[in-house]
């Protein structure tokens, strides 16, 4: 059944001119056609290298091929090839395997995602992994390849029953590090950028920051097998930086059809190349036009000597994989270490397989049962000892500055390089030739500039969002924010004057604090998805709910004990704050658990040449994370409407209803456009909420509330101003206070005007008693003077 699975693999359109069939292509593996004629597209086969006779053999998946339809030959792909193939016969040499010779086997995996399937599928099936060890003559072993990040491949060999090492990119750290001093030294402080990931524009970013670089623009280099339109797109993306200056940061086929795009589109850029690998000057001799004068970061150092002279051996044998190889363009790739390192890492599982199931003294079959798993090389054991033994010299990388200028007569130009400078431990040193003079490059200074990079290396992702949506939300957030502060500053002052004499407006206060941090949620949702930022989306609109309904249902509780039948309940201000910091100390809990364990990652894609960021994650995932908030609001709409007849704290019940209501309704609006809206929307539902549940506390409790209390001051105002005696004299009469007593946070603290003269609050024996009516029932403690023993209230 899987074999059956396997073989059937679509082939894609237009991936038929990269596979021929010669399977026994050997070393060239020139795309020649079988005896016989040319075949058909349902005859091709897979392009492979296959290995000399072996005892066992790794199967190794990697790009030998790139360019437009696989035509042109990849320096790069070519040295891992011959890196994994230099490791084997290393080992082999050293008889590091106990009576066992290892062959590698390359399958080519140019043509994206879909070829690279097809190599594996091609691979397990020639390879003979699906049967079992005994019935396999010479056996396949295990798998090498240079695609850690493909979504099936990994998955595919571990169901095959393949044993898989996959080889880790390559650190270009230290030649970034030497890019930006060389940029910094040129006087380019405003620049556009482009690589072949995300990550290295990401570094490079970071690093530029440091050094005050303005990255005004960035796109991605595609494949060289891309439309022509897309690196169309790329210079289009680059030049919304307004700036001159262009890095151009991968390998040597997608820097020159970089080049070969601009040079199509009449474009004035000046460029500074960083390759990850080899540059020859043979590829810019049809480039005149704009790759005169650009500046090439060259590496120098080899990390693996002895790798390097047999690559040369190779080079010069008349293959025609190196048909237009000279000594001088050797650059050792940095990935050819991480293949000497994956390679080694299978080598010593076959050892201990051999050494463990076959006694040392050759391959067995028992051996494969036993070979099930890669250990790891990093851990110690035999593994430093082996790899003094390749001849492995971890020596930092020196790089070389060349300047590409034009040679020869009027009639014959050609473009040579010429050395300016050079990079080594952290120090650059430049010819004055290259600073001074009349073919000094163009400065590029930073004036007013718009930089996707900023100071700080942590805060280089936070990049401001330009859509509709997020511009109402941000207006709408600093709107809330000013009128919570307004609000928090006038019950300050009067809670600090004393003129609040409805009890403690500390939790008040609290919960407009509260609000801010629910309109500064939103900052999260306006910058552009970063790994940063992907983080704080989720734990910051949990948390930010949580504080508010907390807030809310302490409160909520609170009225709703005190205002039970029998003597008054008391809910002390330590329960309260015990409630919650219980409530929102669990939603801290959940957050910290998600953005430790669960955390979306950042992903990209790549539209019209340039970056765009997203966070990935389940939109069901994000409602589910957020059920405890849910509960809180469930709990908030069950009690609000117990505590609607409270007069207490400025009638705060009836207030707390309302804004439970009216968040409710919030939550079930945007939480359902969440999930009915295609994905792009759905940042901006979210961001929706955040902006409208703060502003439902704000309209519905504090807006009423300051109206309660500015018009409950100007009523003490007038109670408390003398009655002037205006014709004639008349019988003296005191105001009867009518009065239902709220709920204060200690009986010691109730007004001064307790304290006033009996005849405030008892009938003068001078006059006549009003008429009779009935007594509130809360009017009658009034009536007693204020208990010595402190009892806390709400």
């Amino acid at each position: 059944m899987m074999a059956a699975l396997l073989v059937v693999v679509a082939l894609p359109a237009g991936v038929a001119g990269f596979w021929y069939g010669s399977g026994e292509g050997g070393d060239e593996g020139d795309g020649e056609d079988a005896p016989g004629g040319s075949l058909g597209p349902s005859c091709l086969r897979q392009r492979t290298f296959p290995a000399a006779s072996s005892d066992i053999y790794i199967t190794g998946l990697i790009d030998v091929h790139g360019g437009v339809r696989c035509g042109q030959v990849d320096l790069a792909g070519v040295q891992l090839m011959e890196a994994a193939r230099w490791t084997a016969l290393k080992m082999g040499r050293l008889a590091f395997i106990p009576g066992v010779s290892l062959g590698v086997s390359i399958y080519d995996t140019c043509g994206g995602p879909e070829a690279v399937m097809r190599a594996a599928a091609t691979a397990v099936l020639e390879g003979r992994y699906l049967e079992p060890p005994v019935c396999r003559a010479a056996p396949h072993v295990g798998v090498v390849h240079t695609h850690p990040h493909h979504d099936q491949l990994s998955s595919f060999l571990q169901d095959v029953g393949a044993p898989s090492v996959s080889v880790d990119a390559e650190d270009i750290m230290p030649q970034l590090e030497a890019l930006v001093l060389l940029l910094q030294r040129l006087n380019w402080t405003s620049v556009a950028v482009a690589a072949p990931t995300i990550q290295e524009l990401q570094k490079f970013g970071h690093l530029a920051a440091g050094l005050d670089i303005c990255v005004g623009a960035e796109a991605i280099l595609p494949h060289t097998n891309s439309d022509e339109k897309v690196y169309g797109a790329v210079l289009e993306a680059l030049g919304v930086a307004g700036t001159g200056g262009v890095v151009l940061i991968g390998p040597q086929d997608r820097l020159h059809a970089a080049l070969d795009a601009a040079r199509r589109n009449r474009t004035n850029f000046h460029w500074v190349l960083a390759p990850t690998g080899t540059i020859q000057e043979s590829v810019f001799q049809d480039l005149n036009s704009v790759a005169s004068g650009l500046l090439v970061l060259k590496r120098t150092s080899q990390t693996v000597p002895e790798f390097g002279e047999h690559f040369l051996t190779v080079a010069s044998s008349g293959s025609k994989l190196y048909q237009h190889f000279t000594p001088e363009d050797y650059v050792e790739e940095p990935a050819v270490y991480q293949m000497v390192k994956a390679m080694y890492a299978m080598g010593v599982g076959v050892r201990r397989a051999v050494l463990r199931a076959c006694g040392g003294s050759g391959w067995c079959s028992n051996a494969s049962a036993t070979f099930t798993n890669i250990p790891n090389t990093d851990d110690g054991g035999d593994g430093p000892d082996v790899i003094e033994k390749l001849s492995i010299k971890a020596q930092r990388p020196h790089y070389q500055v060349l300047r590409l200028a034009p040679t020869g007569h009027d009639d014959y130009t050609t473009l040579a390089f010429t050395k300016v400078g050079h990079f080594s431990a952290g120090s650059l040193e430049l010819e004055n030739s290259l600073l001074e003079g009349p073919d000094r490059p163009p400065r590029y200074l930073c004036f007013y500039c718009r930089c996707l990079n900023v100071r700080f290396a942590f805060l280089a992702d936070l990049r401001w969002r330009t859509e509709a949506w997020v511009t109402i939300c941000a207006t709408m957030a600093i709107i809330g924010f000013l009128l919570a502060v307004a609000i928090s500053i006038f019950i300050g002052i009067r809670s600090c004057r004393g003129q609040a004499p409805e009890g403690s407006q500390g939790f008040s206060l609290l919960m407009l604090a509260s609000c801010i941090f629910l309109y500064a949620a939103i900052l999260p949702y306006s910058f552009e998805a970063s790994t940063l930022t992907c983080r704080l989306r989720a734990f910051s609109t949990g948390l930010a709910y949580a504080l508010v309904f907390a807030i809310m249902l302490s409160r909520s509780l609170m009225l709703a004990t005190a205002d039970s039948e029998g003597l008054v309940g008391h809910v002390s201000g330590l329960i309260q704050t015990a409630l919650f910091f219980f409530m929102v100390s669990v939603q801290t809990g959940l957050g910290v658990q998600q953005w430790v364990i669960g955390t979306p990652s950042s992903i990209h894609t790549l539209p019209s040449g340039g970056v765009l960021y997203t966070c990935s994650g389940n939109r069901l995932q994000f409602i589910i994370s957020q059920s405890y908030i849910m509960f809180l609001l469930a709990l908030q709409l069950v009690i609000s409407p117990f505590i609607i007849r409270s007069r207490r704290n400025y009638h705060e019940g009836l207030l707390f209803f309302i804004a439970t209501v009216l968040m409710a309704g919030v939550w079930v609006a945007w939480a359902t456009l969440y999930m009915i809206l295609p994905p792009e929307w759905g940042e901006a539902c979210i961001c929706l909420g955040l902006a409208a549940t703060p502003t439902c506390v704000l309209l519905t409790i504090f807006v009423p509330k300051t109206y309660l209390m500015v018009r409950a001051a100007a009523k003490e105002s007038v109670c408390a101003t003398p009655i002037r005696q205006i014709a004639r004299p008349q019988p003296s009469q005191d105001l009867v206070r009518s009065s239902s007593l709220s709920l204060y946070d200690s009986i010691g603290h109730l007004p001064e005007m307790m304290h006033a003269s009996p005849h405030a609050y008892g009938p003068d024996p001078t006059v006549h008693p009003p008429p009779s009516r009935k007594e509130s029932p809360y009017e009658a403690y009034s009536h007693y003077q204020p208990s010595p023993h402190k009892i806390t209230q709400f």
